[in-house]
């Protein structure tokens, strides 16, 4: 296993002109520790022709089709370089096809346990988990019915009227993996409903959070993670039904890289810009985590219609991967100390992010009375909050309000769109 201190120096490659998110390369590992990850494998079909997928969503026509030998280089590369002992996936059609995958592209990884299940989805693809570890148990639950969840409160999206029947859109994947020490974590891959449905990730959220709760109040000290595509931000409801109960973003749980906050591209996980990949870890397992272990892996993301053109060369997923390194033995994650970022990983990470640019972090100097985390705002027309990501005009009294350390200027409302933020309802700035 290498040395941490090898992140210190450590000859980052050249990274791909279309890099946008993420680091270029993962960090090290650390002794001592297991690496949990994360990635969606956006569409991933093998070579051979499932019968079952026929019509509209064929496997083996277009849509979306097999994916190329290319792409399979390219997702291997990007796993290979995570290199995680436990890796939740998503869109993966069986687990013929993730043994093939396995076989032909991830070969001498170690992956002894490749698990896929059937989760009630009709494009045919499922929640996985390749494991180097044992696996004690897994469950799906395909027909659970939601619309027995309670929601409690004000603020949950509206179900559409005549909705009847509700179930997951993918159920999830609930696996038990235990270490070689006898160390075991319960780890939840999830595909959250995506599109505007945060009604049903709403109630998909809140029905896993049940589950979770039947779990660790038979047995209170049960660890259990809960990975993959949530289709939402940290501040959507749905995301925070999980932090109200107790869920800690396990990425964003750090103390040494504060200065990349949730709007930098490095903790971007989504070519739409966007941060909708997790590892959110219980109170138990918590415990475990090695604080500023978290990162986020990119690759090249070069601009196209995902609707009409075929997927480009050197693209591997639309999602970046992501990962955390934990101590397999119960709440030992703090003997275990983690480097912060090194600076050249981070600057080639930010070289050819257009984020970067938007936000102006890379080159620009602070205008004055404004702190060393602050973007220059002088002349901007749009003000976001960095806290709320609220958007306002420049002249709002609101925007005037927002101290200057938490402000952030857009000179379009494009820009500011792409970076997360939402309008707010006071001055309701548009792109006019």
């Amino acid at each position: 296993m290498i040395f941490q201190t090898i992140a210190l120096i450590a000859m980052v490659s050249a990274p791909s002109a279309d890099h946008k998110f993420g680091l270029t390369e993962a960090m090290p590992r650390i002794d001592g520790t297991i690496r949990v990850g994360s990635y969606n494998m956006l569409n991933f079909f093998d070579q051979t022709n499932d019968p079952s997928l026929e019509g509209e969503y064929d496997d083996f026509s277009d849509n979306p089709g097999p994916t190329s030998d290319a792409r399979c280089k390219e997702l291997g590369n990007i796993i290979r370089e995570l290199d995680a002992d436990i890796l939740a996936l998503q869109e993966v059609e069986s687990q013929e096809a993730l043994a093939w995958f396995n076989k032909n592209y991830l070969t001498d990884m170690g992956y002894d346990y490749v698990i896929s299940e059937e989760v009630g989805y009709y494009r045919g693809i499922e929640q996985s988990l390749l494991s180097r570890f044992p696996v004690t148990d897994v469950t799906t639950w395909t027909n659970v019915d939601l619309t027995l969840v309670e929601r409690h409160g004000g603020g949950w999206t509206e179900v559409p009227e005549g909705t009847e029947e509700i179930t997951f859109q993918r159920s999830p994947l609930c696996v038990t993996v235990e270490t070689p020490s006898g160390y075991e974590l319960t780890v939840f891959s999830i595909h959250h409903k995506a599109g505007r449905n945060a009604w049903h990730r709403e109630l998909e959220a809140l029905q896993i959070m049940q589950y979770i709760r039947e779990m660790t109040h038979e047995n209170p000290a049960r660890n259990v993670a809960v990975i993959g595509d949530f289709n939402a931000q940290p501040w959507d409801r749905s995301t925070r039904v999980y932090f109200r109960d107790g869920m800690t973003d396990a990425i964003g749980h750090r103390a040494l890289n504060l200065k990349w906050d949730d709007n930098s591209p490095l903790r971007k996980t989504h070519t739409s810009n966007r941060m909708i990949d997790f590892i959110l870890l219980n109170s138990a397992a918590l415990g475990e985590l090695v604080i500023d272990s978290g990162f986020v892996l990119g690759s090249s993301h070069p601009d196209y219609d995902w609707r009409n053109d075929p997927i480009p060369a050197g693209y591997a997923s639309d999602h970046c991967a992501i990962a955390v390194d934990m101590v397999p033995a119960e709440g030992m994650g703090h003997t275990v100390t983690a480097v912060p970022w090194p600076s050249t990983f981070t600057s080639s990470a930010l070289k050819n992010s257009p984020k970067a640019e938007a936000l102006k972090i890379s080159t620009s100097t602070p205008s004055a009375g404004a702190t060393s985390d602050s973007v220059p705002i002088d002349g901007a027309k749009y003000i976001a909050n960095k806290r709320s990501h609220k958007l306002h005009y420049a002249t709002c009294g609101n925007a005037k309000k927002t101290s200057d350390k938490n402000k952030v200027g857009y000179d379009t409302f494009e820009e500011a769109m792409n970076a997360g933020c939402t309008p707010a309802g006071c001055c309701k700035p548009t792109a006019d």
